[in-house]
């Protein structure tokens, strides 16, 4: 028998306690004593309070053996083994990180890829396409305009693959007196360079949307929100084309979860900002690559905030100091864009068009949303989408955070786009796809662990998925039939 007074800094969810809490243990069955005080200093390591209470409440070292586990499957590192002469040190066998789950997402990425390699391949530059493009290269010769909606973030992506050649062409062509014939059709050989940035954003954004979807709602979450993801039409459009709206699409859901991802960090009891300072830069790149491809997704922002109070009611300051700290690194990134010109970079913040609201065509925005994009472009999102909001309503059990958080954003979309109908208001409705996306699999996750909505579950949610990849070929034809034209 050994006696063991360790002293604890305990924290429970929405509570910051800034005093230690002194807990005097009987430890029994433990040999040698070096491997209790190792198992200590693990649990006090800035564990949640659910692990620390279970552990406090186990009376016998077997409780504290079992949560030691527990914490060595979150901190995988070097531990003595309980019951060893020689108390030698072992590391303990990495977790598998892939296996069935990983290469289902990895297939269902690359048919993905595979759908919008067709549609590059069989969609020309269009006329906007190569606005964006002679702009890029404009602002590679100095030639700055500023633009209200958005910034030049799009336009150097769109020449970041061909710049040393376009320069080349529009030099020789400058300097023998002529006006550069550089338009979408001269620069249509360069049509996989010019959309490969774009094709790249769609698939991170796929991988996030996986991600999320499952570290939240668990497998059948995560299958439902990749399938649904790669089988839109919509999405593989606007991965295939040079535009702002992947891009926005991209940096406001990684803004809105990475947010609520740092906000949960600081129920561990380190310094906010030195700890998350790489969480903080890439929320801060969030922010501006989400600014930088719509001046109006900035009023993502006070939703993003919300969440984050909401989240660690004990530590509000802090979180609002991150989500600042945050801003800032998004400004610098804006800079960056402006190509670090401070003369330029402040006129088109202060022309920029963050909010243009409007009376709103409510029965004309609505028609052109359901009509012109849901049936057309993504239709089974649609459908699971309106299921789910109705589950949602009338079942309690997914009115919850992880439920809730997405569907609070991509219903501020479709007001944003009611609302602004003149600021480019309809490509909200597809900033709110990937969210409505990951409702929609969360929704489903809860009805797939009911006995008795499991069979409903499954027919609706895997019907209609089926149902969208068996006709995202015919969508994707008609897509391409009215890009061909446009």
């Amino acid at each position: 028998m050994q006696t063991i007074r360790a002293v604890f800094r305990l924290q429970l969810p929405g509570e910051c306690l800034p005093t230690g809490i002194p807990i005097l243990k009987t430890l029994s069955e433990l040999n040698p004593g070096e491997w209790a005080s190792s198992t200590i200093r693990r649990l006090s390591n800035g564990v949640s309070g659910d692990v620390f209470t279970t552990a406090i409440a186990s009376g016998t070292g077997a409780g504290i053996r079992e949560h030691d586990k527990t914490v060595t499957q979150m901190q995988p590192e070097s531990s003595v083994r309980p019951g060893s002469d020689n108390a030698s040190l072992e590391r303990p066998p990495a977790p598998r990180r892939y296996g069935a789950p990983q290469v289902f997402a990895a297939t269902l990425l690359l048919l993905f890829l595979v759908q919008c390699g067709w549609f590059v391949a069989n969609v020309p530059l269009s006329q906007v396409e190569g606005n964006y493009i002679l702009r890029g290269i404009s602002l590679l010769h100095g030639v700055r305009t500023a633009d209200r909606h958005h910034s030049p973030l799009v336009a150097e992506a769109a020449v970041a693959g061909i710049w040393p050649v376009a320069m080349r062409e529009a030099e020789s062509t400058w300097l023998s007196g002529h006006e550069p014939p550089l338009d979408q059709f001269t620069l249509d050989r360069y049509r996989w360079l010019v959309r490969a940035p774009f094709l790249m954003a769609g698939l991170f954004l796929g991988a996030s949307v996986w991600y999320i979807a499952r570290r939240l709602y668990g497998n059948g979450g995560g299958y439902v929100a990749i399938s649904l993801y790669c089988f839109t039409p919509g999405l593989v459009a606007r991965s295939s084309l040079v535009g702002p709206e992947i891009f926005g699409a991209w940096g406001t859901f990684s803004a809105v979860f990475a947010s609520i991802a740092v906000a949960h960090t600081l129920y561990a009891p380190r310094d906010a900002f030195l700890w998350n300072r790489k969480r903080i830069a890439m929320l801060g790149i969030a922010i501006g690559i989400m600014v930088g491809a719509q001046f109006a997704l900035a009023l993502v922002l006070p939703l993003a905030l919300a969440f984050m109070l909401w989240a660690v009611p004990g530590r509000r300051r802090a979180a609002a100091g991150i989500l600042a700290a945050a801003c800032v690194i998004a400004l610098l990134f804006l800079w960056a864009v402006y190509g670090t010109s401070l003369s330029f970079f402040a006129l088109s913040m202060a022309k920029a068009e963050w909010a243009a609201f409007a009376r709103p065509a409510l029965a004309g925005t609505l028609n052109s949303a359901v009509a012109g994009f849901y049936l057309r472009e993504a239709s089974a999102t649609a459908l699971l989408a309106v299921f789910s909001v109705i589950t949602y309503l009338l079942w309690p059990r997914t009115r919850f955070f992880g439920n809730t958080a997405p569907l609070l954003v991509a219903g501020e979309m479709v007001l944003l786009a009611i609302f602004m109908p003149n600021a480019a208001g309809g490509i909200f409705f597809f900033y709110c796809l990937p969210f409505f996306i990951v409702f929609s699999a969360g929704v489903f996750a809860d009805l797939f662990e009911s006995r008795r909505y499991h069979s409903l579950a499954v027919g609706v949610g895997y019907g209609a998925i089926l149902a969208q990849a068996g006709f995202s070929v015919v969508g994707l034809i008609q897509l391409a039939r009215g890009y061909r034209g446009f």
